[in-house]
């Protein structure tokens, strides 16, 4: 764990971000309640241990993340030329809550495209309880603090006094599980629609934390409205947006440290920017986003005509993020049952709105407060008709079949005895600039298994299995957070192997396990089976 801490601390500073700021060890306020080697005094309600039956279990981690509020390079809904500032602007060191699969935060789960930088949905039915454990990568002390929800001191995540929680301010490379009830006033009430979503976000320093990213949602549904999972029952796909401005200048940081600068015992005085200079940096540094992007570069907001579809709207930020959510080409119900197309919001504004799209097309949305919508605050959702394309990403969020580490991508294979070769492609969670020289890949199905270390190129061969790294670049490193392997397999033994798997699954999805420098990822590849051929199933 220090480690990991150490490498994350010197990575920021590489970015140019320190590794704890001066303010935040002199407050008291922000003093960790938990420190690295703590045990995780949390999980408790009230002092006493939730019903397991009653449990939604998450696993979060506040990281570091090179932001790109631009990632395509350009605008591709207006296609405009873009502000100068932005020619080298568009990329930021920010803070994001990571899912993890499990208590060992080794596998990511990915993260859903179309919710951007917002962290990862976390959901339930009326009656349940949230218990979600976060650990923290980050140089400062960070917490979880949820709206709407009911909890006790400890999993309040807010650090103030008198007598701050366990979880107020967790420390870095600490851990604190905390436990929150989705009660009947939590939920739905009767005349409201079947799900209702808050807020969370980091509380110790809360304003910088969440314009540092560190912000999320809850989706609670009323119990007796939903299905199974928690999923809404009169809802067929969700979305989620976040208006925020994003202040990227620096000036107010760079403001408070130059007067309390020291060099030995003598106070080193630094005068302050002009009064006109420092309006001129906070507006070139703002980044109007919708989920974290700019310019039309959110993307995954597809649904298909007929579709029950389910918008969560937030707006979080300072005085300065009044916004005014507008669709074309469509109207929505609000919650209190209003026809509209514009939703107002405030910072802190919670908001729910149901669309049932009819008018097939690519459509824009967008802040309707002319100077945010100039500066980028827009992008397009896509209405297919009913027949059209299956829309992209899973309909709803935060469900445990979404909390995987491995993407399939591909899987083609001939069975007959004499000519059998099985390929599959997938992207496997990893961290950045994994170098695939050190890597070390294998692969089990069944009792049947191959292991090997890869070399410069990415590639490696043993007992049967090819392996093969397609996004490495001509370094050898590979730069996502995904890496995309190729495995191939031939030989009797992995034909009888994969034959064994398909019986016992009845053909609807193969387990398999990949390992990823001895970090096991188990995983199913969803497989279409015939006497003679295998292919993966859309």
């Amino acid at each position: 764990m220090f480690g990991r801490f150490l490498i994350t601390s010197i990575w920021l500073l590489s970015l140019g971000v320190a590794p704890c700021c001066p303010w935040c060890q002199a407050n008291p306020a922000m003093k960790p309640t938990v420190n690295q080697g703590d045990p995780d005094s949390g999980g408790k309600y009230f002092g006493q241990t939730p019903d397991p039956a009653k449990v939604r279990r998450y696993y979060l981690a506040a990281e570091p993340v090179l932001w790109n509020y631009l990632p395509a390079g350009e605008d591709p809904v207006m296609k405009s030329t873009l502000p100068p500032h932005l020619a080298t602007g568009v990329q930021a060191v920010k803070f994001r809550y990571q899912q993890y699969t499990d208590e060992g935060f080794q596998k990511k789960v990915f993260p859903t495209e179309r919710l951007g930088i917002l962290g990862p949905v976390m959901r339930g039915r009326t009656g349940d309880f949230i218990v979600v454990t976060l650990l923290n990568r980050l140089p400062d002390p960070v917490s979880l603090h949820p709206h709407g929800v009911r909890y006790d001191k400890d999993s309040e995540g807010s650090s103030y006094f008198p007598g701050r929680g366990k979880g107020a301010a967790v420390g870095p490379g600490a851990k604190f599980t905390y436990v929150w009830h989705l009660d009947e006033a939590s939920g739905p009430q009767p005349d409201e629609p079947s799900s209702k979503p808050w807020l969370y976000h980091s509380h110790v320093n809360g304003d910088s934390e969440i314009n540092a990213g560190l912000s999320g949602f809850i989706i609670v549904t009323d119990s007796a409205r939903s299905r199974p999972d928690g999923t809404p029952q009169d809802v067929d796909r969700e979305m989620a947006l976040l208006f925020q401005n994003y202040d990227e200048s620096g000036i107010n940081e760079s403001e408070e440290y130059a007067k309390s600068a020291r060099s030995g015992d003598n106070a080193v005085v630094i005068a302050p920017l002009p009064w006109e200079k420092r309006q001129e940096n906070l507006e070139l540094g703002m980044r109007h986003a919708i989920n974290g992007r700019i310019f039309g570069n959110l993307r995954g907001l597809e649904m298909r005509v007929g579709e029950r579809v389910r918008w969560y709207v937030f707006a979080l930020g300072n005085e300065a993020d009044v916004h005014t959510a507008h669709w074309h080409g469509a109207r929505l119900r609000d919650d209190t049952g209003r026809m509209m197309d514009v939703l107002n919001l405030m910072p802190g504004n919670m908001e729910c709105a149901d669309m049932l799209p009819d008018n097939p097309g690519e459509w824009m949305i967008h802040c309707h407060v002319g100077e945010h919508m100039m500066e980028g605050m827009y992008g397009t959702y896509q209405i297919a008709p009913g027949d059209g394309p299956v829309p992209a990403g899973e309909p709803f969020f935060g469900l445990n079949a979404n909390t995987q580490s491995v993407r399939w991508l591909a899987a083609d294979g001939v069975l007959d005895p004499a000519a059998f070769q099985f390929k599959v492609r997938c992207l496997v969670t990893a961290y950045e600039n994994l170098s695939v020289w050190t890597t070390k890949l294998g692969v089990t199905i069944g009792k049947t298994t191959a292991s090997a270390q890869l070399d410069q190129r990415g590639a490696g061969e043993t007992g049967g299995v090819a392996f093969r790294v397609i996004n490495a670049d001509n370094l050898g490193l590979v730069r996502s957070d995904a890496i995309e392997i190729e495995l191939t397999f031939t030989g009797p033994e992995w034909r009888t192997s994969l034959q064994e798997a398909v019986v016992r699954e009845e053909g609807s999805a193969v387990p398999l396990e990949i390992s990823l420098n001895g970090i096991p990822h188990p995983t199913r590849i969803p497989l279409a089976i015939t006497a003679d051929k295998a292919e993966m199933r859309k």
